[in-house]
């Protein structure tokens, strides 16, 4: 649809007004013509530069092995060559201008080739970048791999004309323009995704939606175009204007979860997970406010991925009535992956390189706002989010701005709380004891005392504790501020107090207790000393799956050790445990380490969660505390068929905060997942006056999005 109709009458007005800030920064303007050569890994392009001034010289950076040729009037000399600092090999050259001017001409060809490498240090992460690659497969390349001529830290505009092979289609930020793309706001990138794609369409009030597949699939791309109307009407409606013309689902050609001005550029696999239109789809909708609206100032540390989070993973939730599961889901996750030797402050955090970078940079920064709406309200919080995206929409800002922002819309000092949980490492940990019940004069006095039993000082907090009163039907709210490491609680209490709790709604950054930590897949994925048990017994096809995808796994991490259950009399010590298969002569200690659980195995059927499925056609995933390594986990992995195997081993990971899960064929959809209950925690006591008497539901909480509708 042309660009007039998808940003028409107000709301074009509306972002040209809101926008009217975002040109203070020179900017460099670039006129490309591109030819696409697949087969041989090469590209040709011819490139008019608009600088944002008159000058006699420039100098800029491009790929090494793209040879450039200078128009008439322009004399250009290579300076040195790089190899280091940089994604890829480039060469510096500066481009001497007679007469000066702001404008000139390159043309250069050659190939980009570059292999695909594990982002993730963990054994099971399947995704992958490149710098940069041109392949009959298809075509990836951005700014790091210097395939346009890089001048100085300056923002640019473009326009992208391609030629391209038969049935290939191409894909940029911005708006269609003659068969290519074009873009003039700012931006810090060109990005260029090409392949034999298969384009869905579908004109919106805000913005084009647009979906890229291989392979014809009209049922999904209608799911994903609906989706995609609904996400950028939510967020505009929330934050502010959407600024780009269009936002398309762009299918890859390896798995990956990249998020692009206008656009993201999803792995195969990872597109087709049930769950993801409602995760990973509206996360990186939502980039196009944060990280690709309003830019990471990255010396300052990477917010983007924390705040896309609360706002996208967690609010979709929290709509759901599931926020503190998801907030518990992400403490979880960083106490099954963030050591001593891992932790770092947010200001350090770049990019997800792991299991622990993503649980402080996704998770902690996610938290921190968290804590901060808490703090303000929501109604402030909102506007603080809004004013930060009106001041900075198209510049690179960082938890500076993030603080001006707050503090102008709600006229309070935050230094103390941006500096206390973006710059220090560490969680607090709560320790509750002395709990205490007399009588009183006026009913009950409960006292008791709070503790902070992390290494080093004290976090200032703000703790909200919950009491469950005799005859009351809803509990009573207490927040207890901790100046020190310690803290007493003294309340006085009209009813008896039946049960003392402590956060429990999860809404404090904060490493959880133990005890309030149920065996999970992320425990497993999350160790750097694995073992993985393979069954001597099975069938030999399901045998060789098996081993396929041990093997795999410990490809990518050295810590990994493979043993067949016939060398074994019992778990090996020490380490983390996966057994693999039904036919796992260690399945019995297992079987043991699970007793007290909600699962039974049968000859014909299992039950597991309250549920009953039949053997056959079922492959089952479950964890249990490791009795032979205190505080590792014990994992067990019975697949259905030796087809489901290396369809587990990639959904497995995208499950990590799940105690058990079942899945149905040889497709391995999944059909169940939960986690383990908990009884009392060491920060949920049932007090002597509560013993036998039925919990009280915690009360709901209002989702940030209720103020759209009040």
């Amino acid at each position: 649809m042309p660009y007039a109709k998808t940003r028409s009458g107000l709301f074009g007005l509306a972002l040209a007004l809101f926008c009217q800030v975002c040109l203070a920064r020179p900017i460099v303007h670039h006129d490309l013509q591109v030819s696409l050569h697949p087969s041989g890994g090469a590209l040709a392009v011819q490139d008019t530069i608009t600088l944002p001034e008159r000058t006699s010289a420039v100098e800029f950076l491009l790929h090494a092995n793209l040879e450039p040729e200078p128009a008439p009037g322009v004399t250009l000399t290579p300076i040195e060559y790089i190899e280091k600092g940089f994604p890829v090999p480039v060469r510096r050259y500066r481009a001497r201008l007679a007469p000066p001017g702001n404008r000139f001409g390159l043309r250069y060809e050659g190939v980009i080739r570059h292999s695909l490498e594990q982002i993730s240090k963990d054994y099971a992460g399947d995704l992958s970048q490149t710098p940069g690659l041109i392949l009959p497969e298809g075509v990836f390349l951005s700014a790091a791999s210097h395939w346009f001529p890089i001048i100085g830290n300056e923002r640019l505009t473009f326009s992208l004309r391609p030629t391209l092979p038969e049935g290939w289609r191409l894909v940029s930020q911005g708006r269609a323009l003659d068969g290519g793309w074009e873009e003039q706001s700012p931006q810090d990138d060109i990005y260029l995704v090409a392949a034999p794609y298969r384009v869905y369409r579908r004109p919106g009030p805000i913005a084009e939606a647009l979906v890229y597949l291989r392979d014809a699939d009209e049922p999904m791309a209608q799911r994903y175009l609906e989706a995609t109307e609904r996400y950028l009407d939510l967020y505009s409606r929330l934050l502010g204007p959407y600024p780009y013309a269009k936002f398309a689902l762009v299918e890859n050609f390896w798995e990956s979860g990249y998020g692009m001005p206008s656009f993201t550029l999803l792995g195969p696999t990872v597109i087709r997970l049930p769950f993801i239109i409602h995760t990973s789809y509206p996360h990186e909708i939502l980039h196009n406010w944060w990280g690709n609206g309003v830019y990471v100032d990255y010396t300052s540390g990477n917010w983007s991925e924390g705040l896309t989070s609360y706002l996208a993973d967690h609010l979709l939730r929290e709509q759901r009535g599931k926020g503190a599961d998801y907030r518990r889901a992400t403490l979880q996750r960083y106490a099954d992956s963030v050591g001593q030797q891992e932790e770092f402050p947010l200001t350090a955090f770049r990019g997800r390189h792991g299991q622990a970078s993503q649980a402080i940079g996704y998770g902690k920064t996610m938290m921190f706002f968290h804590m901060l709406r808490r703090q303000l309200g929501d109604r402030v919080f909102l506007e603080g989010l809004r004013r930060f995206y009106r001041d900075n929409l198209f510049r690179s800002a960082g938890f500076g701005e993030l603080r001006q922002a707050f503090e102008a819309v709600s006229g309070q000092d935050l230094s103390g709380q941006f500096r206390q949980w973006t710059t220090r490492t560490g969680a607090p940990a709560l320790q509750l004891g002395e709990v205490r019940v007399e009588e009183a004069p006026a009913g009950f006095r409960l006292s008791a005392v709070l503790r902070q039993t992390q290494p080093g000082p004290a976090f200032r907090l703000q703790v909200p504790i919950l009491i469950q009163l005799a005859g009351e039907r809803q509990p009573l709210r207490h927040l207890l501020g901790m100046t020190g490491k310690q803290a007493r609680l003294e309340l006085d209490l009209g009813a008896r107090p039946l049960r003392i709790k402590v956060d429990p709604q999860f809404e404090l950054f904060r490493r959880l207790d133990p005890s309030e930590i149920p065996s999970s897949l992320g425990q497993l994925f999350g160790s750097e000393e694995v073992v993985i048990v393979l069954p001597e017994g099975a069938p030999p096809e399901l045998k060789s799956a098996y081993r396929k995808l041990a093997e795999g796994w410990a490809r990518r991490a050295p810590g990994l050790k493979i043993l067949w259950d016939r060398q074994l009399d019992g778990l090996p010590p020490g380490r983390a445990i996966w057994l693999f298969g039904m036919e796992n002569r260690l399945r019995g200690r297992f079987l043991e380490a699970a007793a007290g659980k909600p699962f039974s195995l049968g000859e014909d059927e299992m039950k597991i969660g309250g549920r009953t499925f039949p053997r056959t056609g079922h492959s089952l995933v479950l964890t249990s505390a490791n009795p032979a390594a205190p505080g590792q986990t014990l994992g067990w992995l019975a697949a259905h068929s030796a087809a489901a195997i290396p369809r587990l081993g990639r959904k497995l990971p995208h499950y990590q905060k799940y105690s058990y899960l079942v899945f149905a064929g040889d497709e391995a959809g999944n059909i169940l997942k939960s986690r383990w209950p908990l009884a009392d925690s060491a920060l949920n006591i049932t007090l002597p006056a509560g013993a036998g008497r039925p919990d009280l539901e915690l009360p709901r909480q209002p989702a940030l999005t209720d103020i759209l509708s009040n």
